[in-house]
């Protein structure tokens, strides 16, 4: 009898690892005993007004935190797993999967199981113990990653076109990454040039960084079978993905200090470009465990990369001649998300008929009052659309950074 007609034979249960449960089970008793302090408060006076939707939430997560400490596992029967989590069962026989996939992702790295018939893939976290008998039923369950490495190296190893022996087909993969990698280099040197450079090789800088993405898509559409974007942890071929992070945030940082008056005239260009930015890179989509996900964060830096170039085609090395405003604040606020953002409301001035907003630094921000002046510069910009900046209301130079 092989091992996994043995192992099909005996009930294996799993739990959360213990030191995983113990957080849960901290951080759900925190939460319901907060749940119970706010109840007593709102219900022994009338003075203090409490959210009650806060003590419902509040009391949801504790209980839900629990509940996924104490009632998830994993339970191997035979042919058959089933994995619980605080209020679900998820279940399937070993005929019914198709096979599994290692999904990492910013919330983590976990398993995904797939499912004939149509049915929703399971997720198996990576929380859970295991064991031999564990690792044992895995090894029968098809592993779809491992499966696509290989239907990818063969499919080079037959490419004519990458060589004439299969192990030149395979060297062209090694070329590929090596390209990855210059291309990375390219990107981040011109990036670092274009914003911290000789202000007079501001510009050729912004336009060969504007430039790596056309380069990577041309290299993605001529071989796909050696480059891609978004890949998985077991796809052999070379990722372009980071070297477009770098011409995105690269050209972004370049546009910092830079308003344009209306965003009217250059909108749709941004948005032209936006679109085109995606579909140079449809491949990810169809290749992606994820489209949806890989969908937005191609829409992210694709708006990124897109608002980047047409400041730098519109503003970097604009030669018209500025006028100068002198404008009152009017007051400040800032904004928070992942990051805190701050703002001075500004006047009425020149072409702006309406109070509006100016981003600043902390230090700026923290340093206006009500009343005070700031200085704006007007130029026209090569593709007619005005646009602005801060500068300094004295002769000393003016660092947006202070």
């Amino acid at each position: 009898m092989s091992s996994f007609q043995q192992l099909t034979l005996n009930r294996h249960e799993y739990q959360m690892k213990a030191w995983y449960r113990a957080i849960l089970l901290i951080f759900g008793a925190f939460a319901v005993s907060g749940a119970i302090a706010m109840g007593y408060l709102a219900s022994r006076t009338s003075r203090i007004s409490l959210p009650y939707f806060m003590i419902a939430i509040f009391l949801f997560f504790g209980i839900y935190l629990i509940a996924l400490a104490m009632r998830s596992r994993v339970i191997i029967d035979g042919n058959r797993i089933e994995i619980r989590g605080a209020f679900t069962n998820h279940y399937a026989e070993t005929t019914e999967i198709e096979g599994y996939r290692t999904i990492n992702s910013r919330n983590g790295n976990y398993t995904q199981f797939y499912l004939s018939g149509g049915r929703r893939p399971i997720t198996l976290s990576v929380y859970f113990d295991r064991d031999q008998a564990f690792d044992e039923w895995m090894r029968n369950i098809p592993n779809l990653d491992k499966r696509d490495r290989d239907r990818i190296l063969e499919e080079i190893s037959q490419q004519e076109e990458l060589g004439a022996t299969p192990q030149e087909r395979l060297a062209a993969l090694a070329q590929a990454k090596t390209y990855a990698i210059f291309a990375l280099v390219i990107a981040i040197a011109a990036a670092v040039a274009a914003n911290f450079g000789v202000p007079a090789l501001y510009l050729p800088f912004s336009v060969a960084l504007a430039l790596v993405p056309f380069a990577l898509a041309i290299l993605l559409h001529r071989s796909p079978l050696l480059y891609t974007v978004f890949k998985r942890r077991e796809d052999p071929r070379a990722e372009l993905f980071y070297a477009l992070i770098v011409s995105s945030l690269g050209l972004l940082i370049r546009a910092h200090g830079i308003h344009f008056v209306s965003l009217h005239s250059v909108g749709p260009v941004i948005a032209i470009l936006t679109v085109a930015y995606i579909a140079a890179f449809y491949h990810s989509f169809f290749e992606s465990t994820s489209p949806t996900r890989t969908f937005f964060a191609l829409l992210l830096f694709g708006m990124l990369y897109s608002y980047g170039a047409v400041v730098v085609a519109d503003a970097v090395g604009d030669t018209s001649t500025p006028t100068r405003y002198v404008v009152h604040v009017l007051g400040k606020h800032y904004t928070t998300g992942r990051s805190r953002s701050y703002y001075l409301t500004l006047e009425p001035w020149g072409p702006v008929e309406q109070p509006n907003s100016l981003g600043v630094s902390k230090s700026i921000y923290d340093k206006a009052s009500p009343g005070d002046q700031v200085c704006l510069e007007l130029s026209s910009g090569r593709l007619n659309s005005p646009w602005y900046t801060q500068v300094s209301c004295s002769n000393a130079p003016f660092d947006p950074a202070q």
